[in-house]
């Protein structure tokens, strides 16, 4: 006897032996026990699914001699005639092959013979969605009003491309992907009849492979027999599909849990040289680490695991993670495989997560701490709102607060005095003088060349020759994260780093303001502190501002240091403590 694949050996024969589809089997059978038999049907769903052989088994059921029946009997020659695809008047059709219209014109046409074996003709429609419009509106009139001793069986997977003029003619039935529970039991089943001994593990690694369609699995265990005979393992299933074992990826989550960078990146080196494809490794430990999500929050509920045990390794490293940081991962996942779509590095944006993954979230935790600790110091000393913006923006508009605090400097006294002592005219002429009189003399320090005062005292040019001759690619990892912000950063120029800042001069004002938004920054921000391996936030100023503050920063101490009490000061508290303010 031939050789016959396993999904064409196991296809059901029978509602009964039909697997995940009991709202469908159901239905149909309490129909045919109180006769009633629609003249159309629509099976729609997954591929291999059992829409094909439901559409058979029915078409068994109502021509069976004992028939209609809830249960074929397969034992009748019209039950076996349709098993065999003997029978004339049961006929399949291929939608995708025979979607013109002349083939439904002549289907329509071969409708209004009566059957001449059986009780019913019946027709299966296969991939009814492959029909053009114009073999729809010719099926339609039939489809509506056929013969008596027709039965119309569409099946689909893609039922929204059908007109919904179809869709309200014939009764639907939407069949469900089956689990991985009942696809393992199947598998079990069908191992023990042929006697080949397969891993649990195994079984389940075939039900992950197969995404709901019993064909599929069928499929990939056939062809797992063939390479592997009498014995299945994971191993053979790795070999053969492509796969990560399990215990892989099992000592990948422990490198995670531990912080252990260079031994999460050793073992995806290994499965990268093994041949693994990165969008295949991340979808493997995506599924993995949802298994954990699904264990730590919802432990009793194993059905909707996609695991075939739950061994204490795997409960052990469960217990080292939190629900959110498990969230935080999978997101990170789920992201980076949408950037694989458009991107041609897929192993490099999968080694860059699993450095973000592998990163110690304490380093982070300290610079926000730093940060919150510096703007309630801010806050307490009331210059949050007005001194720390012009200090990161530069000084537009510095001439008019100058002039009125000029003005202000003046008590009310001395004002009244002048008005009333001196003549209109020098009245006039005096009332200018506090306007001009910074112009005729040395020009103050502008708040951004003060806050700017450490670092050009303590530069770090390791750090700026680093940033200067890698900003190009700087500009491209901001531009791959958000093209708007590095469309802003282009017209900037890279002038001085320290260990905190990164000191960036711009041409014009517009570009400056706009890359300090909280929207940009942050990512440019992200970029750089990522470049340079310490954590850097992004400083613009103007390159008019940037000029000036070299030029009066040393004469900014020198004057300074002649106030007898800013020396005391000095003296007593150190220069890093002293922040001078007019």
């Amino acid at each position: 006897m031939s050789y016959i694949a396993l999904y064409r050996e196991w296809r059901p024969q029978s509602f009964a032996d039909m697997v995940g589809q009991e709202h469908v089997t159901r239905t149909l059978q309490n129909a045919l026990r109180k006769g009633r038999i629609a003249h159309a049907y629509l099976f729609s769903g997954p591929r291999g699914t059992g829409k094909t052989s439901s559409a058979k088994i029915l078409a068994k059921a109502i021509n069976c001699v004992n028939g209609p029946a809830e249960e074929p009997c397969n034992e009748c020659p019209a039950c076996r005639g349709i098993t065999a695809g003997s029978i004339m008047d049961v006929v399949e059709i291929d939608a995708a092959s025979n979607r013109g219209v002349d083939e439904i014109r002549e289907l329509r046409e071969q409708v209004k013979y009566a059957p001449t074996e059986v009780r019913y003709k019946v027709y299966i429609v296969d991939e009814v969605h492959m029909l053009t419009t114009e073999a729809f509106n010719a099926l339609l009139k039939t489809l509506e009003e056929p013969p008596q001793h027709v039965v119309f069986i569409l099946a689909t997977t893609e039922p929204h491309k059908l007109p919904a003029t179809i869709l309200s003619r014939c009764q639907r039935f939407d069949f469900h992907r089956i689990s991985g529970r009942q696809t393992v039991d199947r598998l079990r089943q069908i191992a023990a009849d042929k006697q080949i001994s397969v891993a649990e593990d195994a079984l389940w690694m075939i039900a992950r492979a197969a995404e709901g369609g019993m064909r599929d699995a069928l499929s990939i265990f056939d062809q797992l027999i063939s390479f592997g005979g009498d014995q299945v393992t994971a191993d053979t299933i790795t070999s053969l599909l492509g796969g990560v074992r399990t215990d892989v990826l099992s000592a990948i989550a422990s490198a995670i849990a531990e912080k252990d960078m260079q031994q999460a990146l050793t073992l995806l080196g290994s499965l990268l040289e093994e041949g693994k494809e990165a969008g295949q490794i991340l979808h493997e430990l995506t599924v993995y680490f949802r298994d954990l999500l699904m264990l730590k929050t919802v432990p009793g509920l194993q059905e909707v695991q996609d695991r075939a045990q739950y061994d204490k390794q795997f409960a052990e490293i469960a217990e080292r993670f939190e629900a959110k940081q498990l969230i935080d991962m999978i997101t990170r996942m789920t992201d980076t495989a949408q950037e694989m779509k458009w991107h041609n590095q897929g192993t490099l944006l999968l080694e860059m997560l699993m450095i973000r993954l592998c990163k110690d979230e304490s380093d982070d935790k300290q610079e926000l701490i730093r940060r919150i600790e510096n703007l309630e110091r801010q806050l307490a000393a009331g210059v949050i709102g007005k001194q720390s913006t012009q200090e990161t923006f530069g000084t537009s508009g510095e001439k008019a607060q100058q002039s009125s605090l000029d003005r202000s400097t003046a008590t009310p006294r001395q004002a009244a005095g002048t008005r009333s002592s001196q003549p209109a005219g020098t009245q006039k002429q005096t009332a200018k003088s506090p306007v001009s009189q910074p112009e005729s003399s040395q020009p103050a320090p502008s708040p951004a060349a003060r806050s700017l005062h450490k670092l050009i005292q303590n530069p770090n040019y390791d750090l700026f020759q680093k940033v200067s001759s890698g900003w190009n690619q700087v500009l491209d990892e901001v531009k791959r994260r958000k093209i708007t912000a590095q469309a802003w950063l282009l017209d900037g120029e890279p002038t001085a780093v320290d260990s905190g800042n990164v000191i960036v001069a711009f041409k014009n004002q517009i570009h400056r303001d706009t890359v300090m938004k909280p929207i940009h920054k942050s990512v440019i921000d992200e970029v750089l502190s990522e470049f340079l391996g310490e954590p850097c936030s992004l400083v613009a100023v103007l390159q008019s501002e940037w000029k000036a503050f070299k030029q009066q920063g040393h004469e900014e101490l020198a004057s300074t240091a002649e106030d007898p009490l800013v020396s005391e000061t000095i003296t007593l508290f150190g220069q890093d403590l002293v922040e001078i303010e007019d």
